[in-house]
């Protein structure tokens, strides 16, 4: 299943031996014959210094504007840079291996290819060589490992739950590295349990090394997009905080963090211009982090442009992560994606690199252990997080099932009305929602909010949500529109069961079976609603960036502040106050990410009370 190849370098020479599973065997030889090439280091210099022109090409066009399939197709015929790629990868193949070793890889239906290099060819990105059929990344999930710095399957355990710290724009002067930062967070806290992950974001100014150096020791994931910091001697290298502070290597590696995985996007992920032609830069940067700990690096090539694909390339690595799938794996599944979905001349999928072995698995998908609470709602994960009528209603029905089991009694008929109850909080919050975003696309035809109707408002619920859906819209809250559509048949279910108790056609008999039924499906909507707790439901109460949270039931309710770490500055205070001057007394939906807001006030509300309380209630509203 794996094979490594071991390069060493003695001059101008490239000496290879062959290591599978079974031992060093060299099945690519045959009689009298070695395992040697002669490459110049001329020839690498060039091959690099084409590779980076041909990068900068693409970075160029990515910064044009957008225009039609067919000028795109008209720049893809006349540059064509994946076939330059394939050229000039192609050449360096014939020139670089064997030529026994060259029919070995085109005729290796192993899955894994690991090289362990001379630290002189680190930088040399052997994946994207190319062997007359297909890049080498194409046909392999590929690793490579400085020699005296190589990583065994025997040095990791993958965790079935991930520590994971995102670190975003230190300097405060890369808006693209604090974007990358702040949607990765949403996006993992939207498709990824918090039972699997513990996720922390820091970023900003007011990042110190000292905070960086506490932040890492337990994590197994860091995630790093910021300024890097290169030079000679690679317990120098390092990343660039505020102030002109840099977090060396040396620093890192005596902290004591062994992270599984550390990834890399930056603006100087690449040979910078001052060592161009320096061909083990990537080692000399690379180098430190990975001998500081078990940990396999994966960075660039060279600087890639601030857009939404480098993001969307990081989202789907992480996505294949955290599916179990091994570093290798996860790495060709983004490049394939990229190079089918992104632009015709946009290289992101050549791009990356791994360093590290491409079979390590960082996450354990299914656990060797049986784990009854993975897939339970914790109660206080929705009395503490999810929205108040959600929490509240959620609250009163547990209160139920807690005292009736502390008795020995089964689910009766009180327990199956106070899951009715929330079931109707739940829909009509999330159709108050949905009704929410449906007005920001400004449809010609309006909806209503029926309340406290259900099945109408489940009715307008979907129809909202259909029509967000045909614009290839999303709603502000990320996975809700997926969720929900998911869960549609279910809430049918509900809703009819509801209905049906109404009318009085359930049998005494049949209350238990009911309230088993409807606990089930509504437990399994909460879990998959737990992504709400990463956005506000507040009532703001004055501008600015502090305001009144109605997450969990009331004892939870306070004062907080609304930004994420790396939002922490006088641009995002100054931007909130605006924002917020207009809801004050207004209940809204709120996404730290993107800094926005949504009113729900024509579909709910929030008063103070002359007692210092706060009462909540939901409005109907016509569809004009």
């Amino acid at each position: 299943m794996l094979t490594s190849i071991i390069i060493d370098r003695v001059g101008s020479t490239n000496v290879f031996n062959i290591v599978q599973e079974s031992g060093v065997s060299n099945p690519a030889l045959k009689a009298n014959e070695r395992l040697q090439s002669i490459i110049d280091d001329d020839l690498i210099a060039e091959y690099l210094e084409e590779l980076g022109r041909i990068a900068n090409i693409s970075r160029s066009l990515s910064s044009l504007p957008r225009g039609s399939e067919e000028s795109q197709a008209l720049i893809f015929q006349h540059l064509n840079l994946s076939h330059k790629l394939r050229e000039i990868g192609e050449a360096l193949f014939k020139q670089f291996f064997p030529a026994p070793l060259q029919e070995f890889i085109r005729d290796s239906q192993q899955s894994y290819l690991y090289f362990h290099v001379d630290a002189a060819l680190a930088s040399l990105p052997l994946e994207i060589l190319h062997d007359g059929t297909a890049f080498l990344w194409e046909k392999f999930y590929v690793g490579k490992a400085i020699k005296g710095q190589d990583i065994s399957l025997s040095d990791f355990h993958p965790r079935e739950i991930i520590n994971m710290l995102i670190i975003a724009d230190p300097r405060e002067d890369l808006d693209w590295a604090r974007r990358e930062g702040e949607l990765l967070f949403e996006h993992l806290g939207a498709f990824v349990s918090p039972k699997k992950i513990n996720l922390t974001l820091i970023g900003g100014k007011t990042v110190t090394k000292l905070n960086i150096l506490n932040s890492i020791l337990d994590k197994d994931i860091i995630h790093y997009a910021g300024h890097l910091h290169h030079s000679g001697n690679p317990d120098e290298n390092g990343w660039l905080l505020a102030d002109g502070k840099i977090l060396y290597a040396r620093e890192f590696k005596m902290s004591g963090a062994q992270p599984k995985l550390i990834f890399c996007n930056s603006c100087l992920s690449a040979r910078s211009d001052e060592h161009a032609g320096d061909a083990s830069w990537y080692a000399q940067f690379a180098a430190a982090f990975i001998r500081a700990g078990r940990t396999s690096y994966v960075g660039t090539n060279w600087e890639l442009p601030d857009r939404q694909p480098t993001l969307e390339f990081t989202t789907q690595f992480y996505d294949h992560i955290f599916q179990g799938k091994s570093l290798g794996e996860s790495l060709q599944q983004s490049r394939s994606h990229a190079r089918e979905h992104f632009s015709l001349n946009d290289l992101t999928w050549a791009s990356y690199l791994l360093m590290g072995n491409p079979m390590q698995t960082v996450f354990r998908a299914d656990s060797l252990l049986p784990d009854v609470t993975r897939n339970m709602l914790e109660p206080e994960d929705v009395t503490g997080h999810y929205p108040y009528p959600i929490a509240e209603a959620f609250e009163k029905f547990h209160r139920i099932f807690a005292d009736k089991s502390e008795r020995g009694e089964n689910g009766g008929e009180e327990s199956l009305k106070a899951l009715f109850y929330l079931f109707s909080q739940v829909l009509f919050f999330l159709t108050g929602l949905v009704l929410a975003n449906y007005r920001i696309f400004n449809f010609p035809k309006p909806i209503a909010f029926p309340f406290p109707h259900v099945e109408k408002s489940l009715a307008a619920l979907f129809s909202a949500l259909g029509a967000i859906r045909a614009i290839k819209a999303h709603p502000l809250a990320v996975n809700l529109l997926e969720t929900l559509y998911v869960h549609k048949e279910n809430l049918e279910k509900i809703a009819n069961l509801r209905k049906k108790y109404r009318a009085g056609g359930v049998k005494e008999s049949d209350f238990e079976t009911y309230t088993i039924t409807v606990q089930y499906l509504m437990e399994a909507l909460l879990i998959d609603l737990d992504f709400l707790r990463h956005y506000g439901f507040y009532l703001i109460v004055e501008p600015g960036h502090r305001q009144l949270s109605f997450h969990g039931v009331e004892r939870h309710h306070t004062h907080r502040d609304i930004i994420l770490p790396t939002q922490a500055n006088a641009m995002t205070y100054t931007e909130l106050l605006e924002k917020t001057s207009y809801l004050v007394g207004r209940c809204v939906f709120y996404s730290p990410v993107k800094k926005t807001f949504l009113d729900l006030s024509p579909f709910m509300r929030i008063s103070a009370e002359a007692d210092g309380t706060y009462n909540f209630a939901f409005t109907k509203t016509k569809a004009g």
